[in-house]
């Protein structure tokens, strides 16, 4: 799965992908991302990873091993929101490519009140794509 080692500096023309594991993340009347798929935790850490290189099928495999197949209770991934790392940073955030597991990245940056949070959440909605798991 597109082994190449990723530079440690996340690009600006970068894919973020936020996993969807909730159908309650997005709508499909419209095609879009709800502002809740954005919701940090409470360490202020949001889990993404970077996607550029793989193909659709490994962009799935990445979500269901190592988002999916780690949570306490089982979850579907639905999809997920496409964000550029632009986006991200557009906003505020900054992006911390840990890389545990491979490919993993956290969205870092986010301010201590739950009103400015909102406020970006919804701007990350707002300019990530929606891609859903067929």
């Amino acid at each position: 799965m597109g082994d190449m080692p990723l530079p440690s500096i996340v690009r600006p023309h970068e894919s973020l992908a936020r996993y969807l594991t909730q159908s309650n993340h997005y709508r499909t009347q419209d095609y879009s991302v709800k502002a809740k798929a954005f919701e940090p935790p409470s360490d202020l850490r949001l889990s993404v990873f970077r996607v550029d290189g793989l193909a659709i099928e490994e962009v799935w495999e990445l979500g269901q091993s190592n988002v999916v197949d780690r949570m306490n209770q089982p979850r579907n991934l639905y999809g997920m929101a496409n964000i550029k790392a632009s986006a991200v940073r557009d906003v505020g955030l900054d992006i911390d490519p840990d890389n545990i597991p491979p490919r993993h990245a956290c969205l870092v940056g986010w301010p201590e009140s739950k009103s400015e949070q909102m406020l970006i959440q919804h701007e990350l909605a707002a300019k990530a794509h929606l891609v859903l798991r067929t």
